[in-house]
């Protein structure tokens, strides 16, 4: 068994001369100057009919170099920041249908049928690519850099495969990450967290790339320390940003945008308590920052969705104003800019932050006080985070519009700092506790909503319509009071993390 560790880095097809340009440049600058090799590589990928390997997140695989050919089984792993982590095995084959028997019964997870997936095993893709490759020495062993040309085939579908992969064979990291960030500014490569086969899953229809919409509690325990509990949150953030990623990609999407914006909110709040704590730089929140201040654009986007929505609180009545529903609905079509982010993405500064986060993600630096026991610290952390929420929430007898969405980012936070470490508490009371909380968020979104209606009622070219004014002037005095019952809910609840 191997453990596979491979950055890779996806070229534009167009910028394959380039790309190879830059890789031989690399290597040439290398005191071991390594030569260049070329191999022609064909790889079956197998699975049954229901997909039981998938399902196991097991990949399958016979490559074939001119007469030698080897069946490779990828066991689960992580994709962090471009960064592939799997176990690897490899075992010489004469066939041409793998066999899975040959593999040494320990590798497989517990109840696996070895016996009823291979009698059902078929070819469900191929990939034929050209790889060029360079072996430079690097600490006690080696980093491989390759270059595969070629494409993903499936039936009648064709995708094109350009990438580069750097993979970590007892090599230095920091080596890693320093040709990575060459191959960025030189030759516009960009982070891939999309192995072959996962695009190849896709290509053949067996697999779907679709938004995470939500964020999920962060599967961490009471014996881990804080450190780990906190790496594995950045992990976590980072993964549905990137995934979200994919999915503008493959599909562009409003949803896809909303989803990156979520992990890099996540990614913030947690690199922030990193830094606390000793590690980390602040390099890396302003990248973030400066790639956030990029989508300001979704939160009217987000606002008008809420006015015309179908299954929203305003569609019924504002239909029945067709020239003014109609405005809304333009609007933001109008305000959506997919394009603006596609170019952000294969930016340079972009790809930089995305690979300063993978490489402090792998480099897992500790501290004293990050090896504390999670618990008693998270416990700490959530009361007096939660403490100040509360304060500024309380301060007021009454809050006015602009006083709640002034607390709409900090209260943000502290329910993002609640999904890192609510695994670790009772699931009926962390859950009792947030409840009015993400009610009250919600609402304070709302506001947003309101204000442009008010905004488009006041500018209207036709004659103002009074009992359209009044009827959203009534809309905003609901939401207030709705908020205010939402506010003195969530004041009440007994806190979940003293249990």
């Amino acid at each position: 068994m191997s453990q596979e560790v491979e950055l890779k880095l996806l070229i534009a097809p167009e910028q394959r001369e380039k790309a190879l340009e830059v890789c031989q440049s690399l290597a040439d600058s290398h005191k071991a100057k390594p030569r260049k090799e070329q191999f022609e590589l064909k790889n079956s990928y197998f699975d049954t009919s229901d997909l039981r390997l998938r399902q196991f997140d097991i990949g399958l695989r016979i490559r074939s170099d001119k007469d030698y050919k080897e069946q490779t089984v990828k066991l689960a792993g992580r994709v962090m920041g471009g960064m592939h982590q799997r176990p690897e095995y490899n075992i010489d084959i004469d066939s041409d249908k793998p066999d899975l028997t040959l593999f040494d019964n320990e590798i497989w997870p517990d109840d696996f049928p070895v016996y009823d997936i291979q009698r059902d095993l078929d070819t469900l893709f191929v990939t034929n690519f050209t790889r060029t490759r360079w072996r430079l020495p690097s600490g006690e062993g080696v980093i491989e850099m390759v270059f595969d040309e070629g494409q993903i085939e499936s039936g009648e579908q064709r995708e094109p495969i350009a990438e580069i992969e750097l993979e970590l064979q007892g090599g230095s990291l920091t080596e890693v990450y320093r040709l990575a960030h060459e191959l960025v500014k030189k030759a516009g490569a960009r982070v891939g967290s999309l192995s072959k086969a996962a695009r190849g899953y896709l290509l053949a229809g067996k697999s779907l790339l679709e938004p995470f919409t939500q964020m999920h509690y962060v599967p961490i325990h009471s014996e881990q320390n804080v450190g780990q509990a906190l790496y594995r949150s950045l992990e976590s953030g980072l993964r549905h940003w990137q995934h979200n990623e994919a999915c503008l990609d493959f599909q562009p999407s409003v949803r896809a945008v909303q989803g990156m914006a979520d992990g890099m909110q996540m990614v913030r709040v947690v690199l922030e308590q990193l830094i606390e704590n000793g590690v980390g730089e602040r390099r890396l929140l302003t990248g973030i920052s400066q790639i956030t201040a990029k989508l300001q654009w979704l939160k009217r986007f987000e606002g008008l969705d809420e006015l015309t929505a179908e299954d929203g609180a305003y569609h019924r009545a504002l239909k029945r104003y067709s020239k003014l529903y109609e405005s809304l609905v333009n609007s933001q079509e109008d305000v959506i800019r997919l394009n603006e982010v596609a170019e952000l993405v294969h930016s340079a500064a972009y790809q930089k932050t995305v690979l300063g986060l993978s490489e402090f993600l792998l480099k897992e630096e500790m501290t004293e006080e990050l090896e504390q026991p999670v618990l008693p610290w998270s416990s700490q952390l959530l009361k007096s985070d939660w403490q100040l929420v509360q304060t500024a929430f309380s301060e007021h007898e009454k809050l006015s519009e602009e006083g709640y969405l002034k607390l709409l980012t900090p209260l943000q936070n502290s329910l993002l700092m609640g999904t890192c470490f609510g695994h670790l508490f009772d699931a009926d009371l962390r859950e009792s506790f947030r409840l009015p909380w993400q009610d009250l968020a919600r609402g304070i979104r709302e506001i947003t909503a309101l204000h442009i209606l008010h905004e488009r009622i006041r500018d209207r070219d036709d004659e103002v319509d009074e009992k359209l004014m009044d009827w959203q002037k009534v809309q905003r005095e609901s939401l207030l009071k709705a908020l205010e019952y939402s506010r003195k809910a969530a004041l009440k609840r007994e806190p979940y993390w003293l249990n």
